[in-house]
Formats: structure tokens, sequence, C-alpha cells
């Protein structure tokens, strides 16, 4: 494909960015000189490499137009992008940071970090949690939680996973209790800490009254309103969802 007719294609994905164009023609060259994909036209290889160089650059990729215009069906997009990505060596580690650049919600990154890392601790199995599924799926409830607007189709495709999938995986985060970004404010720990900060003010308290409970009943006490808040929160949530 010569320089006029890739400018064409850039445009119509609405590619104005000389460096995502540059990118892309440098991947175009060394697809061929790997001999390709044979089932491939011009048209849909051209597309595929400008997909794999946005999401190097970090620049928005317009898969609404891209999919149409490859000539391919999404599930055959998705599979030729992953074959074509392999086949240019640029399999990479997806990080949280790297998806909130290319969709466009840099604000709510350190809640989805927080959220993944929820994820990690609270689901026992043994995964891959390289595959990018799960950082996709911790950004978008990330957005939710923070109302946050991103293109759902667009973090589906980024996930590699199909619909049903990607359902059943937001479905296991939410069961876990990882719907809402700040987890802190609902943690045992915080409870138990807040606990411990007054502890020297009740202490000094009991000093000035010769009438107190004791402090172990005390603590036990808080403790156990503190849990059924806690619980009360949770259940209301759910309710809500």
């Amino acid at each position: 494909m010569d320089r006029k007719m890739l400018k064409n294609t850039a445009e119509r994905l609405n590619i104005y960015d000389e460096t995502v164009i540059n990118k892309a023609e440098e991947y175009l060259r060394i697809y061929h000189g790997k001999g390709g994909i044979k089932t491939l036209n011009d048209q849909a290889k051209t597309v595929l490499c400008f997909d794999l160089a946005s999401t190097f650059l970090g620049k928005v990729f317009d898969k609404e137009a891209a999919l149409p215009l490859s000539g391919l069906k999404k599930s055959q997009y998705l599979n030729n992008l992953n074959t074509v990505e392999k086949l240019l060596d640029l399999k990479k580690d997806i990080k949280i940071s790297d998806l909130c650049v290319q969709l466009g919600c840099t604000a709510i990154k350190d809640d989805a970090e927080e959220i993944l890392n929820k994820y990690k601790q609270l689901d026992k199995k043994i995964k891959d949690f390289e595959h990018p599924q799960y950082m996709a799926a911790a950004v978008y409830i990330a957005c939710k939680a923070k109302k946050v607007s991103i293109e759902k189709s667009h973090i589906i495709s980024i996930s590699r996973l199909k619909p049903s999938q990607w359902k059943e995986l937001v479905s296991e985060f939410e069961q876990l209790g990882l719907t809402k970004a700040n987890m802190k404010s609902v943690s045992k720990g915080h409870i138990e800490e807040d606990i411990q900060n007054t502890e020297q003010y009740h202490t000094s308290k009991t000093e000035q009254t010769e009438e107190y409970e004791e402090y172990e009943v005390w603590k036990k006490r808080i403790l156990e309103k503190a849990y059924a808040a806690l619980e009360k929160e949770k259940e209301a949530t759910l309710m809500q969802e």
C-alpha cells in the first residue's frame, strides 16, 4: 500500500496524527517482511496495523469505524489483531495506566489499581493476572463507580473476551463486593484501626469517672456495632445494583 492509500485509510479511521501514520507504515513493512497472513487483504491488514500503532502510542482508536472498514467480523478482527501483534512481536504487559490513557479516563487510575489489588487478594484461584481482562474489568468498574463515561464495546475488545465472558467476569468482581472505587471506607482493617486510635481517648475518659464499663466490654460492643453497620452497607449496595 502506497503512502497516499495509507493516508486515505487513516482519514477514514479519523486518524490525522503523523506519528500514528508513520508507526502503522512501519508495522506494515515488518508485517510484509515476515510473510503475513495469507487470508488478510491489504485493507484489513492496514486497519489492524493502525489499531496496533494507536495502542502502542497511547492514542484513542475508533473501533466502530475500523470493523466495517476492515471487512472482518468482530471475532475475526480480534483474532487477527492478536495474530498480527504476535507476528510483529508487540506482545507486552498491559498496565492499568496504559488502559486509562487509551480510554481517556486517567482520573480513575488509582481507583482501578486499588480494585484490581483487592480482586487479587479476595480471589484465591490461580489466574494469569497479566491477561488484560482483569485490568479492563477493574477500569470498567472504577469508571462505573465514579460515573466516568467510556465506550463499553472498546473496553470489551481490549479485554479479549466474548461479551458473555465479559459479563461473567464483571459479575465475579461485583460478587466480591468490588463495586465501589473507594474500598478503604468498607475495610475491616480500617474499622480496627479506628478502634485503636480511640483507645487513648477512652482510657483517659474512664479515669475521670467511677461509673464506666470495662474496656474489653466497650471494645467488643463498638466492634460489633461497626461490623453490623458494614454488613448493612454492603446489603444496601447490592440492593441498589
